[in-house]
Order: structure tokens, then sequence, then C-alpha cells
């Protein structure tokens, strides 16, 4: 059977043209692409109103987003044959009215059908240009430009929702920034390295960024990233209010129109006062675990005072977020006295999945070293220091990774499990009701690119979505990606998948290890570090991160003999699951509408390129253990399995340019860096015959 996957995946890739490295950006430039809406539609019925050429737009004012909407509208409704872009639609009585209206309920918009008139409103002109964005939703999918008469609002029920770019770092084309609006995100993050605005790509206009988001409703929000700079200066030293000043205060005096910055200990930790620091985590030497920056220290709330005063100089909205990452393994006791401190005119951010105590998951321990949607969530940190918040009038965000990405794959752009992620969904919800968790970060630096799991993400946090409403969007989406005769294959393979990442790994040496950069990974002895990669780190550049290659990985596979066999039954449990769907998908393949076969073709890659990730996790713990017991025949045959499983990847990669990269590593798994792999098994398969 396996054969046969491979033969299919091949054959799927030979049909296509594969791609050249980023021709994925087209996609994400791509706003309005007619590959996603319904098939299989019915005529137009009596209760339902068709939009054709001569509908016009209207704004109820010159407000930009307002129109930026219709601009918006025409060229979505243009696709369709019905209007003319730039130039607008026809000058008839029919019209579509877009506008704002103060009396609905906050981050609401309301859509009104009629026969000849259909009226959008929003509370802002922001919500006026997500009416607009729901209205092409609703067509979409009707599978056609006619829409059921009536009224009905959708509210959403998180901001900011916010994100890094997925199309290159720090980098957000117009086009881009309209998909981030279509999938419901109002906020973007971009990382300053050097205040004022010397960023991971180097110097950017922030003003021009702020004013191009503005325009379609997003918000720009920095995140302090100069932990060298940051550990100069203790904010009750001498002359500390002008050196912060110089350098938080800079960053709003260069660009008074950002919303708020983002500040997390291990990029912005200072040299606190509080006994037994033991200096910063970059510093060769360093001894003991009292790291600035790791810690929950006592002068953090001065820390905080300083950087709210000096940033809302210049923007007296300026809003602050605190976020408590770093220091999660600490017990309570150290944690929570620190919030009961800190200032009440901020926001604390907690991280939604990490801190619980290890548990039993077959015969392996499991636990959540970073963002994974292998748990639910929240955690009992959340829990502990989200009620401090609550308790004190501190509004609380998290980071959910519910743009559909997380480091269960550092190289994927998405994890294909819908119903782990309704779970997710489900939580969030919850989590507004019990601490009023209003704010989400919904992707970390290795960005957001549009997939379905977002469209569901968008569903799910609309107030009046109900659980039978999001069921048969699920249904909806694999019909409309699939094609109705397929699409019980495809969710069918989305349950195997659900259940397989129940298995998934999250420990430090798989996350920083294998996951991070899938099936390129290398095989090697124990106790050997890792080769250098085909695109090595690079460090920084003119002051400006230009990190590829092995950018987060640990520098040897190390694990307790004790624990192997368990995590690689666990391995075992998930692979399993991981094969019977996409057995499943690669199956219904021919099923697909030759329209839809390109975008099925990708949920089948996506899906089989978790499954040659996870193999190789598989083959190197077998690898490994292998090579604690001296057992050669073995290790011959792990290699000989790996080497099959980096062919079967190669397709992958070729077919789909978004596998295999993600924006600060860049390409460590496209088919240059699967050909090292290769190379590099075939180099360990000769040192083992010369032992």
């Amino acid at each position: 059977m396996r054969t046969l996957i491979f033969i299919l995946l091949v054959l799927s890739a030979m049909i296509v043209p594969g791609e050249t490295n980023f021709a994925f950006r087209a996609r994400l430039l791509d706003v309005h692409p007619l590959r996603q809406v319904a098939v299989d539609t019915a005529p137009v019925a009596t209760d339902e109103t068709a939009i054709d050429a001569s509908w016009r737009i209207a704004t109820a004012s010159d407000d930009p987003v307002l129109a930026h909407a219709a601009h918006d509208l025409r060229d979505y409704l243009g696709k369709w044959g019905t209007g003319n872009g730039e130039r607008g639609m026809g000058n008839g009585e029919c019209c579509i009215e877009v506008g704002v209206d103060p009396t609905l309920k906050e981050l609401q918009s309301k859509i009104e059908v009629g026969a000849r008139k259909i009226r959008i409103m929003g509370a802002t002109a922001r919500e006026a240009y997500q009416g607009c964005i729901r209205l092409e939703d609703e067509m979409n999918a009707r599978g056609r430009p006619a829409v059921k008469r009536g009224i009905r609002t959708y509210t959403r029920l998180f901001s900011p929702r916010m994100t890094h770019s997925g199309y290159a770092v720090e980098t957000f084309p117009d086009e881009y920034l309209d998909q981030l609006a279509h999938a419901g995100m109002d906020a973007i993050l971009v990382f300053i390295e050097d205040p004022p605005e010397v960023t991971r790509a180097g110097k950017i206009d922030m003003n021009a960024l702020v004013a191009r988001a503005a325009k379609r409703g997003i918000d720009v929000w920095a995140y302090a990233s100069f932990p060298e700079k940051a550990a100069k200066m203790h904010p009750l030293d001498p002359g500390a209010r002008d050196w912060y000043a110089a350098t938080y205060g800079a960053i709003v005096k260069n660009a008074p129109g950002l919303k708020g910055l983002i500040c997390v200990g291990e990029s912005c930790g200072f040299p606190s006062r509080d006994p037994g620091m033991d200096g910063y985590w970059w510093q060769k030497g360093k001894k003991g675990t009292k790291l600035n920056g790791f810690w929950p220290v006592s002068d953090w709330p001065e820390w905080l005072d300083l950087v709210k005063s000096v940033t809302r100089e210049h923007n007296k909205d300026f809003e602050v977020v605190f976020w408590t990452y770093n220091w999660f393994k600490k017990p309570a006791e150290l944690r929570l006295p620190l919030l009961e401190k800190i200032p009440t005119d901020l926001t604390l951010l907690v991280t939604w999945v990490r801190g619980d105590k290890p548990v039993m998951r077959g015969n392996a321990e499991f636990f959540v070293t970073d963002y994974s949607i292998a748990a639910t969530g929240p955690s009992a940190v959340f829990r502990s220091e989200a009620d401090v918040a609550v308790r004190r009038g501190i509004p609380v965000m998290t980071i959910s990774n519910t743009g559909g990405r997380t480091w269960d794959s550092g190289v994927a752009p998405y994890v294909p499990a819908p119903g782990r992620w309704k779970a997710r969904f489900d939580a969030l919800r919850a989590a507004q009701k019990t601490w009023g968790v209003k704010a989400l970060m919904e992707s970390h630096h290795y960005g957001f690119q549009p997939n379905f799991i977002s469209e569901l993400a968008k569903i799910a946090f609309t107030a009046e979505t109900t659980d039978a409403d999001f069921d048969r969007a699920l249904v909806a989406l694999a019909a409309r990606d699939f094609g109705s005769d397929a699409a019980p294959a495809a969710l069918a393979a989305w349950k195997d998948w659900d259940e397989a990442f129940a298995w998934h790994s999250t420990g430090d040496a798989d996350f920083w290890g294998p996951l991070r950069v899938g099936p390129v990974y290398p095989l090697v002895l124990p106790g050997e570090r890792l080769p250098p990669p085909l695109n090595p780190h690079k460090g920084k550049v003119d002051g400006v991160s230009k990190g590829t290659g092995w950018m987060y990985m640990m520098p040897k596979f190390v694990r307790p003999k004790e624990v192997l066999d368990g995590e690689i039954d666990t391995c075992a449990r998930e692979i399993a699951l991981l094969e019977q769907g996409v057995r499943k998908l690669a199956a219904a393949l021919p099923r697909v509408p030759e329209a839809k076969r390109d975008v099925a073709r990708r949920h089948l890659g996506v899906g089989a390129f978790y499954l040659a990730s996870v193999r190789t996790l598989a083959h190197v713990k077998r690898f490994y253990r292998a090579g604690l017991y001296k057992d050669q025949a073995a290790m011959f045959a792990i290699l000989d399995d790996e080497e099959r499983n980096v062919r079967e990847a190669m397709p992958l990669v070729a077919f789909d340019s978004s596998l295999g990269w993600e924006p600060t590593m860049g390409y460590v798994c496209d088919r240059a860096n699967l050909e090292w792999k290769l190379r590099q098994l075939a180099e360990v398969r000769a040192r083992i015959k010369e032992v």
C-alpha cells in the first residue's frame, strides 16, 4: 500500500507541473480566487437576489476604509463577470450600499438583502469592510453571485486578531494585507530589532505600512526584539528615562500610528536588581538558571511603568502588552506575586498551552514544549495567571495559533486537523466568557498563510455561529475543495488526522529537532552533532537577522535510553493514522472534479508532508536507539527506510512550494535540501560500514 501511495503522489506532481520556490506567494496575492467557491450549484431561487453587471456600489461617505471595501467588492464581483474593477459596475437602480451604523454592536456588521438593494452596514468602517467580505463568503458558499434575501448580522468575538507575515519576513504587500482582512485578521506584528525602525528585514517605512494597513481595517503592532540592546539599562539607573525614550519611546515617536508593543522577557530582558540574577541567554559560559528575561523578577513593574510612559508620550492610547511566556515553568508562588504588582493599564498575554504537568499517552510522557494543537488548552498556567488578571481588571490575551499553524511542524503551512482546532476554538470562546479574553495572537514569526483551518476559525469566532453551523461549514468546505463525490473521503481523512495529532510529539528534542525542519533532518550517530545544513545559519548582517538552516535546532539529538521504546510506539500510532488519512484522500483524487483537483492535491500534500515528517522523527529515534545498542543491521535498515521516505517527500515539496519553507529559516526542506539529505544518509551508511 505504501508503494501505491508513493505512485499516486508522484503522479499528482507530474500531472500538474511542479512549482519553483516561492511560487506559493502568487496564491497569497490572489485575493478572490474562484477556485474557492462551491460546486454543483442550483439555479437562483425565488428567495434569492442575483447580482449582475447592472448593479452599482455606493458608499455612504468618502471614508478610505469604506472606499477600499467598495473597491474590494467590485474586484470580487468582477471575477464573476459582473463588474469591471476600478471603473465600477453598472449605474442602474439596483445598488449595494456600504456604510456605518453606530447603533450596531461592537465588532458587528449587518447585511440586508432585498430584491433590488443590498445594504452592508458596520459598527465602524472596519466592520463595514468585514460585512462586504461576509457577503463575498456567502456568494462563495452559494457558488454564484447570488444571496438569500433577509437580514443577518455577523459579530466578531475577538479583536485584535494579530499575525506575523507569512509572505516574507516583515513584508506585507497590499494584496497580502487584503488576504489577512478576508481571513478576519485585524492586526499585524512587526519585529523591531533595532529601534526605531530596523526590523528583521532591515529599515522599513513604518508610517507607510501603518497607512496601507489602516486602509484595510488593520492595525500595526511592534514587537520588541532587541535583547542585547535592552540589556543595557535598568529602569532605575541614572539617565534611564532618556535611554528608554531613545529606544522604546523612539519606536512610537517614529511611527505614532502604531497600535501597541509586545514585550516578552527573552527579547527585552533588562539587568534586574533581583537577587541571584545570572546574565542573559545569549552569553557564553553563563551559569545557573536565573537568567534576566527568563524569570518573574520583582522589578518588572518599574520597567513596565517606564516603557508605558515613554511610549505614551507620542500616542496617549498606545497599548503595551506584557507576555509571561518565559517563566511558565516557574512555580505559581513566583509567577503570581509579580502579576499582583504590575500596572493595570496594560494587557497581559498568557501562552495558551504551556506549563501543564507531563501526562502519559500510551507508554510515552507527553507535555507541550511550545505551540501545538496536540493539547486543547488552556493550561493550568494560563488559568492561574488569567485569574489574577481578571481580579485586578487587567485585560487578557493569548497566543492561540488559530491561523492554523503551530510548531507541530516548522515548515508546513497549517495543521490539517479540523476537529482538534474545533476543540481549541470552543475553549477560546469559553475563555472569553470566563476571563474576558478578547485578543488573540494567531501566529508567531512563522507567519500566516490562508488555509481552510483559518476559514473555520473565522466562522467559529463569530458570535452568531452555533455548533451545527460549524459542522455544516466543515462539510461545505469539503464539498467545495473536493467536490461532492470525494467530500466524504476528505471528512474521513480529516478525522483520522484529528486522532493522529493526539499522539503528536511535543517534546524539546522533537520540536527543536526533526519536527522543526521535517524529513530533511539528518540521521547521525549517538552523541554526534548535526552536520552543517545546505544553507547554514548566517546570524546577523548589519544588525539584521539573516537566520537560515538550523536556526532553531538543538545541536544534538539526545534522548534517555529508557524513554525511546515508548516514544517510538507513540510515533507508530501517529504514523498509522496519518497513513490511513493519506490513503483515503489519495484514493479519492480520481473522483475530484478537474477544476478542484489542484486544491485537493494541496490538501493531500500537507497531510502527506506531516506523514513524512513524523516518519523521519520515528527513524531518528529508532536510529538513535540502534546506535546505542550498536545494532548495525538495524541501522542499515532504518537508513533504507528513511531514504525511501525522503524520496517520497520530494514530489510533495516540488508540487507545493509552501512546504519546506518558513519565513525566518527560509527553504530548509525543498528538493535541493532533500537531495542533500540523501547524500548525508549515504555518508552515514559508508561510515557504519567502516566500523
